[in-house]
């Protein structure tokens, strides 16, 4: 299931629970031990064993040992809710200059000088380790621009690092959205295939050898000329690599985008138009 986060329609309430107003620390006194930090905590901790449909106020609050009503004192509704775990799974960015020891696993270039480059490899990574780790996420549908602390802390980081490149401020905003959303969408690509073995009872190796035998029989030279030649040459055919690994789509993509950026920037210090 989708869960639509509507900001729009409760963004006060949302903006207080994010940004840390706690309605529940109030004269009445709720019991102590309870707070948003907490709910949010053992929310995540039953998406990440349940999925964003096994995510309810009363689960939570059965888990922490407190009525819904409880609760409702602190988190006003189950759309505060989402958007509180969308925002504390995600978690702090990596810093400038963080090295996750991986180089090289999303096409990172290694000693070229190209420091934003790496930069934003780094930031690439770090994010699909989040949706790997908690994959709920690509459940939740972005229906408002990122108004929590770690969601416009993601944000600002990778625009730190192509904020000295030559691009426009808009520019930037562009290059960011656009990443964001490759990253987002291929990793719920991923992710849905991962997930098909339970639903249906084909793993995903045998997924493979069907879509391969399928497009053999359907990909007539005629018909799909272009789609035929690659079926030819093997592409879609099993390999020793997961058939849900996205990440050489990402790094051929990623790597061929931000060609065209440097190229972009230079063009422009030229005074000339890029291609």
């Amino acid at each position: 299931m989708t869960v639509s986060r509507r900001n729009k329609e409760s963004q006060v309430k949302t903006l207080e629970v994010l940004w840390g107003s706690e309605p529940g620390r109030s004269a009445r006194g709720p019991k102590r031990g309870l707070s948003v930090e907490k709910i949010a905590s053992t929310a995540i901790e039953i998406a990440d064993e349940k999925g964003l449909d096994g995510l309810s106020m009363q689960h939570v609050a059965g888990r922490l040992g407190y009525t819904a009503m409880s609760l409702y004192r602190y988190v006003p509704g189950k759309e505060q809710l989402v958007d509180i775990v969308y925002d504390r799974a995600l978690g702090p960015p990596p810093g400038r200059g963080d090295s996750d020891g991986a180089a090289g696993t999303t096409g990172e270039p290694e000693g070229d000088g190209r420091d934003w480059r790496g930069g934003v490899y780094r930031w690439v990574r770090a994010m699909l380790g989040v949706y790997s780790g908690h994959p709920w996420l690509l459940d939740i549908t972005t229906s408002a621009p990122p108004l929590g602390p770690n969601q416009l802390a993601w944000f600002d980081a990778l625009l730190q690092e192509v904020s000295d490149i030559g691009l426009g401020d808009d520019e930037m905003v562009h290059l960011v959205l656009f990443v964001t959303g490759a990253v987002r969408d291929l990793a719920r690509t991923s992710s849905e295939m991962a997930q098909s073995p339970d639903r249906t009872g084909v793993s995903v190796e045998q997924m493979a050898e069907g879509y391969s035998h399928a497009l053999k029989d359907l990909a007539d030279g005629t018909r799909f000329p272009a789609l035929s030649r690659v079926v030819s040459a093997g592409v879609f055919e099993p390999s020793e690599e997961p058939y849900n690994d996205i990440v050489p789509s990402l790094e051929f993509g990623l790597q061929r985008l931000l060609d065209g950026v440097e190229s972009h920037v230079r063009a422009r210090g030229t005074g000339t138009t890029a291609v």
